[in-house]
């Protein structure tokens, strides 16, 4: 396999996503209408928000949230993050978090 020089040089976006497991299909379906065409997902993932009770899929905090990780180059970084923020008003705003940062590195 070689790797593309070209390709390292280009600057890009992290998006990291967290979602309650009942918007997955709607995170899923807004990734493949975007520009999205890579990511990474964890389908059972456990933890408490800032703002929310905790999700750790037991008798006493039932449920859990699906992540997600896309890395979109710098140019379509706007068509990724209005679809996400459409997303974002849809389901009201609430169990769905984004985190963005540049990243400077691709091997």
């Amino acid at each position: 396999m070689t790797l593309d020089p070209t390709k390292s040089d280009k600057i890009m976006k992290m998006f990291f996503l967290i979602y309650d497991v009942d918007f997955d299909k709607e995170v899923m379906e807004t990734l493949s209408t975007c520009c999205v065409t890579g990511y990474t997902k964890w389908g059972r993932v456990l933890g408490k928000g800032e703002r929310s009770d905790p999700k750790l899929d037991d008798a006493v905090w039932p449920g859990f949230n699906c992540a997600v990780m896309i890395a979109v180059e710098e140019d379509l970084e706007p068509v990724a993050f209005d679809a996400l923020k459409s997303l974002h008003k849809k389901i009201g705003g609430k169990a769905f978090k984004v985190f963005g940062w540049s990243l400077d590195k691709v091997i």
